[in-house]
């Protein structure tokens, strides 16, 4: 048997916030500094190396976004004539 479609007729329009959705944020925001507060205090202090590690990629996740799933790696064929130069300079030699 075939699947109907329905015509939305009830609800928010769209595009007018959810007041629930802003109130629970607004909370949680509210809260925000202890969170924080707490991530760093289980680095810092936490006999469990993965919680550590978990509290530490957190933090870096709030402060620096989260890291690229997939990242790509390039050998250089030449890597010996990169040594010694800076950043600057390699970046030059490619232009």
């Amino acid at each position: 048997m075939p699947q109907v479609t329905r015509i939305k007729t009830g609800g928010r329009k769209a595009g007018t916030p959810n007041r629930t959705t802003a109130e629970v944020r607004q909370l949680a925001m509210n809260r925000a500094a202890e969170a924080i507060d707490q991530i760093a205090h289980l680095m810092a202090n936490s006999q469990n190396d993965a919680v550590r590690l978990q509290a530490a990629k957190e933090l870096l996740d709030r402060c620096c976004g989260k890291s690229a799933d997939a990242i790509e790696v390039r050998r250089f064929e030449n890597a010996e004539r990169l040594q010694g130069k800076t950043f600057e300079e390699v970046l030059d030699d490619m232009r």
